[in-house]
């Protein structure tokens, strides 16, 4: 049995900023923590300098605080409403400064960070260099960027999970992450690893890896990664384990249309070693078509 990465979590941290999408991540953010049995803190970070007012009088302050909050508290009564989620304690929160970094300081090790996809904060089209993209790539715990529909008004709903595993350390602990959110849903995990043949295009017919080893190859290593998650003893109707041929990416992408959350680890091993986020982080989090889990296993460099 795995490690419960579900008991370290202290708490799901949730970033908003009035959007559609973090109302999105707020309803995903109080559906989780429901399942973890944590609190949730919703937090607004105000990027302007002082709160508007008349200078920076503590009455001011005070008042504009209270009606952020006020507002934060009238979403998540309303995704409560549509979530099922009513017992989740809420803590409310404003801070002052970078966005990214106020929330990956709040989140600190043992959180869950969840952001939208994008905010009130940038161009229409302009991904990279986002709060979420920031966050997915420098966070010390693991990030969720809601992104898509989220399946399901009701917690009954959800129903798959899907992870990419490819043998790195990085993925055996997005593998480890993606069965503990599983088991919250009553879900099914779906594990897939990819495979490509890169050789022969270079190297011409004599260079050619036939698709038969490149394959075993490849179940080999889904093999040595659900043994090193843990998972290799659980019953089959519960982990449904595949190895597909194609780019990586492509492949996860296809797979995790109409699941309710993929895992991706933040690297993998083709990764350099100072990649933050690789390839495949980096086309979930701007454009997987369900929520997102970027993990980064314990002790990692961020």
């Amino acid at each position: 049995m795995t490690e419960q990465l579900g008991d370290d979590v202290r708490e799901v941290v949730v970033g908003v900023d009035g959007s559609d999408g973090s109302r999105r991540a707020l309803a995903w953010g109080l559906r989780e923590a429901f399942l973890r049995r944590v609190g949730l803190r919703v937090v607004t970070v105000w990027t302007g300098g002082s709160p508007p007012g008349d200078g920076d009088a503590p009455a001011a302050v005070a008042e504009f605080e209270e009606a952020l909050e006020a507002r934060v508290r009238s979403d998540v009564a309303e995704a409560a409403r549509a979530t099922g989620a009513m017992a989740v304690p809420v803590v409310p929160e404003v801070r002052y400064g970078h966005p990214a970094r106020s929330l990956m300081d709040v989140a600190a090790h043992d959180g869950l960070l969840v952001v939208g996809a994008r905010g009130t904060g940038g161009l229409r089209g302009l991904l990279l260099g986002s709060v979420s993209q920031q966050c997915a790539q420098h966070a010390a715990c693991p990030v969720v960027v809601v992104r898509g529909d989220v399946p399901g008004e009701r917690i009954a709903e959800l129903r798959r999970v899907v992870v990419g595993v490819d043998g790195s350390e990085h993925s055996v602990a997005a593998a480890r992450l993606a069965h503990d959110e599983a088991e919250l849903r009553d879900a099914q995990l779906h594990v897939v690893h990819t495979f490509a043949d890169t050789v022969s295009g270079y190297g011409g017919p004599l260079w050619v890896v036939p698709d038969t080893t490149l394959a075993e190859q490849a179940e080999a290593t889904l093999r040595a990664s659900l043994r090193a998650a843990g998972l290799d003893a659980l019953p089959g109707d519960r982990v449904r384990a595949e190895v597909r041929q194609g780019i990586d990416w492509d492949v996860l992408l296809d797979v995790a249309e109409g699941a309710d959350l993929l895992v991706v680890g933040s690297r993998g091993r083709s990764g350099w070693a100072g990649l933050l986020l690789g390839s495949v982080g980096l086309h979930a989090v701007t454009a997987a078509p369900c929520p997102v889990v970027v993990v980064r296993p314990r002790g990692a460099a961020g």
